[in-house]
């Protein structure tokens, strides 16, 4: 009779461990919502670390500029990879609504970096950090159809609010590479 007990609080363990682990991961929509915050953060991070510059502070804040870029571009290049898995398919309703609130907030975030850096133009062309930043700015967007790509596929009920989102997010990158491609 111990033998079975003990092997009854076994095979209890064991399914506990494993209800445990099945619970533990989290379902495509919580993946990709949890990508976006990761981005989203990246931004913000640039994004004040960016209204820091001027031309005292240039040297110090403005070789932090591209490199900030290429983390977040990288982020989105993992995620963009993330959401092609044959894990992901396609999301139900209210899922999709969820993810578009994320993107809604990353492209609110995103767009406000990308004006603080529109504005340092002027700073940022005094200084060598110009041309990594427009080179990050080319390889942004990009990297960000892509990603766009793979995502609307994921959410088809909701398409034309994230095409609204990503297209409003694409006329404000644009802005910036135009900024960046002249000098003063």
């Amino acid at each position: 009779m111990a033998s079975f007990a003990s092997r009854a609080v076994c095979l209890l363990l064991i399914s506990l461990a494993l209800c445990q682990a099945v619970a533990g991961q989290a379902t495509p929509a919580e993946q990709i919502v949890q990508a976006f915050k990761e981005i989203t953060t990246l931004s913000d991070d640039l994004r004040i670390e960016t209204q820091k510059i001027n031309l005292v502070t240039a040297p110090l804040f403005g070789p932090k500029v591209g490199p900030g870029f290429n983390a977040i571009i990288t982020r989105v290049g993992q995620a963009g990879t993330m959401l092609q898995s044959p894990n992901m398919k396609a999301l139900g309703d209210a899922d999709a609504k969820t993810v578009v609130v994320a993107l809604t907030t990353f492209v609110e975030v995103h767009q406000a970096l990308l004006n603080v850096l529109i504005g340092k133009h002027g700073v940022l062309t005094l200084i060598p950090y110009f041309e990594p930043i427009r080179q990050a700015l080319v390889s942004l967007e990009a990297t960000v159809d892509s990603f766009a790509f793979y995502l609307i596929a994921l959410i088809p009920t909701e398409k034309p609010d994230a095409n609204q989102q990503f297209g409003s997010l694409g006329v404000t990158v644009k802005d910036a590479i135009s900024t960046y491609e002249q000098p003063l």
